[in-house]
């Protein structure tokens, strides 16, 4: 028996020793799984999708997609506008949904015209009525949505105020934040800061831009200070730089672009040197670039547009390229979320133009002819989508 001792306790020293060599447990000897390899994420690029022209004198909305390739537009179909006479769209930031200023009443609506809301369906860009429209004064004449997509403001031209809205997130529609906050005479021209701390009204009959403070949980306004006067006369449309630190104000009477820079703790307005000639006649909509290095000015008159560079350190703007031809009345501009295309609603033409933007230069080159649009196209707006990068 004292023999047999030794040779067990030899056999399980060995065994003990090799068991986790058998059973891959060793520190210094792993059999486990290797990770998995990271596999890399999928890279997407913006690329423009959708546009919607609003046609005021046949009360219409026309729809179209874009060819990302070349700007191209191919009608989808028409529809109404839910008013009379829409002057002004908006679209939240998502591409959900679409908002239509009317600036007369039609039929059963809400004196005033009021505003529609519309659905976009993501595959098809069919438009389908949200509700009925909502009251906002006699004579809406504009709309913006909040940056966050929380909320919509519009200004009524004949009322001199301000309506402001919630945006119910899934299904669109329109719930009014208390009661309209004056303005000036003539409200023709709503912006706001890209931050979504700012609103600015320009108010045409006084020669003057009011300034709101907007509450980032309610969308409630509240006035900032006293209106501040414009070096300009028949101020038309205001834009606020990408930056949020100036803002262009397009005056058509005395053709000329007027430059503020913005106050970051108030929203106060600065003018910054004299207003800069537009280079054409009675300019009546301004649209940037998504970076904000270029702009671009849409002169009614004489039928053309024209380009700036913004310096982005000053807002000072040099002239990049002058009088390109657009179509007759140019007074809706607006550039695709890719920054790729310009689109300019021509209202005597009843058509849409389209140019490609030089990502380095910024001087514009035509697309190719004008697209039919409904009678008097007066807005227009595009979406963009997401896709696989090549």
């Amino acid at each position: 028996m004292r023999k047999l001792l030794p040779f067990v306790f030899r056999t399980l020293f060995i065994f003990t020793n090799l068991l986790p060599f058998l059973t891959g447990c060793s520190s210094g000897l792993s059999m486990a799984t290797p990770p998995p390899t990271p596999q890399p994420i999928p890279q997407t690029i913006l690329v423009p999708k959708l546009g919607i022209v609003a046609n005021r004198n046949d009360s219409t909305l026309s729809t179209y997609t874009i060819d990302p390739s070349t700007g191209a537009l191919t009608s989808i179909g028409t529809i109404p506008s839910g008013g009379s006479a829409p002057i002004a769209l908006a679209v939240d930031p998502g591409g959900h949904f679409v908002y239509v200023a009317n600036l007369i009443a039609g039929g059963a609506s809400v004196a005033g015209g009021g505003i529609s809301a519309f659905s976009i369906a993501t595959d098809t860009g069919a438009l389908t009525p949200v509700g009925p429209p909502i009251e906002a004064g006699e004579g809406p004449r504009t709309v913006v949505v909040h940056p966050s997509g929380k909320f919509l403001y519009g200004t009524s031209l004949l009322s001199d105020n301000i309506f402001a809205y919630v945006i119910d997130p899934v299904a669109g529609g329109l719930r009014a934040i208390g009661t309209p906050i004056a303005t000036g005479r003539a409200p023709v021209s709503l912006a706001i800061d890209p931050a979504g701390k700012f609103a600015y009204v320009v108010n045409a009959d006084d020669n003057t831009i009011s300034v709101y403070t907007i509450d980032p949980n309610t969308g409630a306004l509240t006035a900032s200070g006293i209106p501040v006067p414009v070096d300009g006369f028949d101020p038309e449309f205001l834009m606020v730089h990408a930056s949020g630190k100036f803002a262009y104000l397009a005056n058509e009477d005395s053709q000329a672009i007027s430059v503020f820079a913005i106050d970051p703790i108030s929203g106060g307005l600065t003018l910054l040197g004299n207003p800069v000639p537009t280079l054409g006649t009675f300019p009546t909509a301004l649209a940037e670039d998504p970076a904000g290095k270029f702009l671009y000015v849409a002169n009614e008159g004489t039928g053309d547009i024209c380009a700036f560079a913004v310096n982005p350190a000053t807002g000072a703007l040099s002239a990049i390229q002058s009088r390109v031809p657009a179509g007759d009345g140019p007074v809706s501009l607006n550039v695709d979320p890719s920054g790729k295309y310009l689109f300019a609603a021509n209202s005597e033409a009843d058509d849409v133009s389209v140019f490609a933007i030089d990502p380095n230069s910024g001087t514009l080159t035509s697309a190719g002819p004008p697209t039919t649009a409904g009678r008097t196209p007066s807005s227009v707006v595009t979406i963009g989508k997401l896709v696989p990068a090549p």
